[in-house]
């Protein structure tokens, strides 16, 4: 069986980062930072709504909801935990 791109591109990713490491996602504002052992990236922080954005506030919460599921996915197949630190 081969491994999928995505699996692939998460490994690279978690790799590059030094333990304590912090990845911020541009396109929803969350913010993980990486631990070692085990492997696991936890969400820190995520962007806040400003008043003037093309979406509303609950519509970013769901945007970012979204995005921490398939980033949660996604890097699991690369064994590596994804887990909330902040409040979700």
């Amino acid at each position: 069986m081969s491994v999928h791109v995505h699996t692939l591109w998460c490994s690279g990713m978690f790799d590059l980062l030094e333990e304590g490491g912090i990845w911020g996602v541009p396109r929803s504002g969350l913010v993980f930072q990486k631990q070692v052992d085990p492997p696991t990236l936890l969400l820190t922080d995520r962007m806040p709504h400003i008043e003037g954005m093309p979406i509303t506030p609950e519509e970013l919460r769901e945007m970012q909801d979204a995005e921490f599921a398939q980033i949660r996915d996604e890097f699991a197949k690369a064994g590596i935990t994804v887990t909330e630190e902040v409040s979700m």
